[in-house]
């Protein structure tokens, strides 16, 4: 890609459990990916640089959290604002 749309903030895979356990603790490297004609997109990743991984989700979802993911905003004053804000927009849906 030559032009950037999007900057989604935080993260899109972290570890969770046993993990966080290997020779390099609570680190995740996402290694490849492969999408399926049906949209569903196999994720690779290794964890602790001890273990490989495979996540399952789907291109709409990669999209989505593209597309809705606020980008950060560097600080943490900034960071606790976003989040009021965006929980603030979620109640008004309810």
């Amino acid at each position: 890609p030559t032009k950037v749309i999007y900057r989604p903030s935080g993260y899109l895979i972290a570890p969770e459990g046993e993990e966080r356990i290997g020779d390099v603790s609570n680190v995740v490297f996402v290694n490849g990916a492969i999408a399926d004609d049906d949209g569903r997109l196999l994720i690779y990743y290794a964890s602790s640089d001890t273990r490989m991984h495979v996540a399952e989700s789907s291109i709409d979802r990669l999209v989505d959290y593209c597309k809705h993911t606020p980008e950060d905003s560097l600080t943490s004053r900034g960071q606790v604002e976003q989040r009021i804000r965006l929980i603030e927009a979620n109640r008004a849906l309810s």
